[in-house]
């Protein structure tokens, strides 16, 4: 989350979608997320999770030979130049205590700023959705608790993936992200650090052995609780 200052819902929320229909024709998928999707009262800015449209143009040589284009980065690339889009300065925490200053406009993440208002532009792919989508969508305790207690079921999730016993699991949709981990659906509104249930989930290959639950001392059906320990659901 940039951190920006306190910007009503629905004066963030016109913006949002402004934005979004700026930079639709370069994405095969493009969605609102953060705060502003979770319905908050205040936002401090606007976070959208996209899939970028690829594909090829013919090149400047003689040939014409094709190159390789990215839809979103050139839809990007042309609002700055018009100024309808600006990039932004964020801190760069570094692993040594360190921080740096400075504009972040990778392939995953672009910082920018929209009508004054900060922008966080996610970027993802088809098989990473409904990870990215959800996480993304936060909020950011809620996040941390997820990634943490769903060890205890021998999930993990990394790199935008779920991970079962170190393979990845397709989450395409938001839906497959929360049956991949186990956890009840919620919608965005009510995610909550207190609301976080983990279930035994409902697809095959997913469910925890029952040698490796008894050599662990697991009961899936156990809730994880606030403090680290396990209470009957």
């Amino acid at each position: 989350m940039s951190g920006g200052e306190a910007i009503p819902w629905a004066d963030a929320n016109q913006a949002a979608i402004a934005l979004v229909n700026l930079l639709d024709p370069g994405c095969v998928r493009i969605e609102i997320a953060g705060s502003l999707r979770r319905r908050k009262p205040e936002v401090h800015d606007i976070e959208i999770v996209a899939i970028p449209k690829v594909g090829t143009v013919s090149g400047a040589d003689l040939w014409g030979t094709e190159e390789p284009i990215n839809w979103l980065d050139d839809r990007v690339g042309s609002a700055i130049a018009a100024r309808w889009l600006m990039p932004r300065a964020v801190t760069e925490h570094r692993s040594d205590g360190t921080t740096r200053v400075g504009t972040r406009m990778g392939s995953a993440y672009k910082a920018l700023e929209y009508g004054g208002l900060p922008v966080d532009l996610f970027i993802t792919d088809a098989d990473r959705w409904g990870c990215i989508f959800a996480l993304r969508t936060g909020p950011g305790d809620w996040n941390t608790r997820l990634v943490t207690d769903c060890k205890r079921y021998f999930r993990s999730v990394a790199g935008g993936r779920v991970l079962h016993f170190g393979k990845p699991v397709p989450t395409p949709e938001e839906e497959d992200f929360f049956r991949a981990l186990g956890v009840a659906w919620l919608d965005p509104w009510d995610r909550h650090v207190d609301s976080l249930r983990f279930e035994r989930p409902s697809s095959g290959g997913l469910v925890t052995p029952p040698a490796l639950r008894a050599t662990f001392g697991l009961d899936e059906t156990a809730q994880p609780a606030s403090g680290g320990e396990s209470r009957a659901p």
